[in-house]
């Protein structure tokens, strides 16, 4: 009889784990949950679930049990898996902020009347234009507003949350990449017998969004010091040409749209005269790329120095600062001005999750015809494979680029 029961325990073990997804397996299932969204304007959440104390029982039998609360109440397109940054992951398609909550409260009062102690944290992903956001000062408990969420409701509908008390830190941080939202503390505070003040994560997805490899910061702190160093004679140079040509600064800075849609100040030499910006209105009819960005072969705007600038690339030199201080990469997508970027497409955006860089693949074809859209894929499957041999080799293949004057395209 034993033997049946402790047979019966490995079995409902292993039926448990093997629902759970593994660590990279559930960032992986985010990622495609995102990419979905971007593309058909849809929204996801994820909630984080993490044992803040083990008691008595072992972590893998807790965890078993919290595995076992959750299947009981998710949903069958829900997915559940453990987290590379720790705790167990619940994603929640077609799920806003408002439904998140219900089904954190669920998990909660099932925890408690269990013996279990779990802190969670929520984050909020909407792939709108104008993305779903939290207001600090409201509850967003509108039925109207989340009439997909009734299985989640239906799960708790036995349940007073306001009756079952627990320890929860509860936080939201969209995964957008356009503003932070603070934690909604004026509601947990009714539900919770310890509220918290926690700070929230930047606005992007620690889940989701790889982390900048070490490998590549120690190549743009190398590669930006020796290039700053063999480029100041050449920058003095261009310096005392541009002010001998034309009227104006040596320097032109402009906002560009840096990694996760953060505004950096970007500086070239400046190739254009004073007034670029404001007569660039007047230009716009005759643009020659497709899509938001900007691009005339013969810009009347460019000096005479200017244009040997632009066809020999030194005029990016400067931006060499932009590397040296963690703005830029020396190798990753082209930062768009800002106006620029507000205009591409949902799905284009995704390129912001990695720093912009000096060159990328881009910049180094031999096709000056790629449209927009084509030049934003072969930025994703950068973002998506970069390695340090493949960054070297761009390296090569932009220096390559400059000489044969196939840079500025």
């Amino acid at each position: 009889m034993a033997d049946s029961k402790t047979t019966s325990k490995m079995e409902v073990r292993t039926k448990v784990s093997s629902l759970l997804h593994s660590p990279g397996a559930m960032e992986l299932l985010l990622c495609k949950e995102r990419m979905r969204c971007d593309r058909y304007c849809l929204h996801f959440s994820l909630i984080v679930v993490e044992l803040t104390q083990t008691g008595t029982a072992s972590k893998a039998s807790q965890i078993n049990l919290l595995a076992k609360i959750l299947h009981k109440r998710l949903r069958l397109t829900d997915e559940i898996g453990f987290l590379l940054k720790g705790g167990l992951g619940v994603m929640l398609p077609m799920t806003e902020l408002h439904g998140a909550k219900v089904v954190q409260n669920s998990i909660l009062v099932a925890a408690t009347r269990n013996g279990l102690s779990l802190d969670t944290q929520i984050f909020s992903y909407s792939g709108f234009e104008k993305p779903y956001l939290a207001d600090e000062n409201s509850d967003n408990t509108s039925d109207s507003e989340f009439e997909f969420d009734e299985e989640h409701r239906s799960s708790v509908q036995d349940t007073s949350v306001e009756s079952e008390p627990f320890s929860t830190r509860g936080s939201l941080a969209p995964l957008t990449m356009k503003r932070i939202v603070r934690a909604d503390n004026v509601s947990q505070s009714r539900i919770s017998a310890v509220s918290k003040q926690v700070s929230v994560d930047t606005a992007h997805s620690v889940h989701i969004c790889p982390r900048y490899p070490g490998w590549k910061r120690c190549m743009d702190l190398l590669g930006a010091s020796i290039g700053l160093m063999l480029a100041l004679p050449v920058i003095l140079l261009a310096a005392i040409a541009i002010k001998l040509t034309s009227k104006g600064p040596v320097f032109f800075r402009q906002m560009r749209s840096g990694q996760f849609g953060s505004a950096f100040p970007m500086y070239k030499l400046r190739t254009m005269v004073v007034d670029a910006e404001q007569l660039k209105e007047n230009l716009e009819v005759l643009n020659e790329r497709d899509g938001p960005a900007f691009k005339l072969e013969n810009d009347p705007r460019v000096t005479r120095i200017g244009g040997l600038l632009r066809k020999t690339g030194l005029d990016e030199l400067p931006q060499l600062w932009n590397v040296l201080i963690g703005q830029m990469a020396l190798v990753g997508p082209r930062p768009l001005p800002c106006d620029e970027a507000a205009k591409c497409e949902w799905w284009q955006r995704r390129r912001l999750d990695t720093k912009p860089g000096l060159t990328c693949t881009w910049q180094i074809s031999k096709s000056s015809k790629i449209s927009f859209s084509e030049w934003m894929r072969l930025d994703l499957n950068y973002a998506d494979n970069r390695t340090i041999i493949g960054d070297f080799v761009l390296i090569l293949k932009t220096a390559k680029a400059v000489f044969l004057g196939r840079v500025g395209h």
